[in-house]
């Protein structure tokens, strides 16, 4: 495998790590919003990633284009709200519950603590192959 793939690999996994980063922010951001701008209700987000080819495919070097996956894509999912018992709110129905979207502030967290990792084993793999490949220029700079 070319030492530039191995960049292109890293690289990849830092940019999916930071858009799963931005779609949980957005969830966060919007946990307790009852309507966005436009008077709809926000829908969670989920961000869905597709793998470049099949494992095997990728292990015998038959990678796609570039042997990048293809870009993800964020989707809404479509939940039921969930309610919350606050009668003065000025978006309660009749029954003094309030919709809001159906965002768990809980999972989000432990979801960006799950992300900050993987991100950091993109960076360190990422590092790795950058001193391997200063070492391998070292030893070819000795003769």
């Amino acid at each position: 495998m070319d030492i530039v793939a191995v960049f292109d690999v890293s690289a990849a996994g830092m940019n999916l790590e930071r858009q799963r980063l931005e779609v949980s922010a957005a969830n966060l951001a919007n946990a307790n919003t009852t309507r966005g701008p436009d008077g709809v209700m926000f829908k969670p987000l989920r961000l869905v990633a597709h793998p470049a080819a099949p494992f095997t495919d990728l292990l015998n070097g038959l990678m796609g284009a570039n042997g990048l996956p293809r870009p993800a894509e964020v989707e809404a999912l479509d939940l039921p709200p969930r309610e919350v018992y606050e009668p003065g709110h000025p978006d309660a129905d009749e029954r003094g519950f309030v919709a809001y979207p159906a965002v768990n502030p809980v999972s989000e967290m432990v979801q960006l603590i799950a992300i900050t990792r993987a991100y950091e084993a993109n960076v360190r793999a990422f590092n790795a192959a950058k001193s391997m490949a200063l070492k391998a220029l070292e030893i070819g700079s000795e003769r």
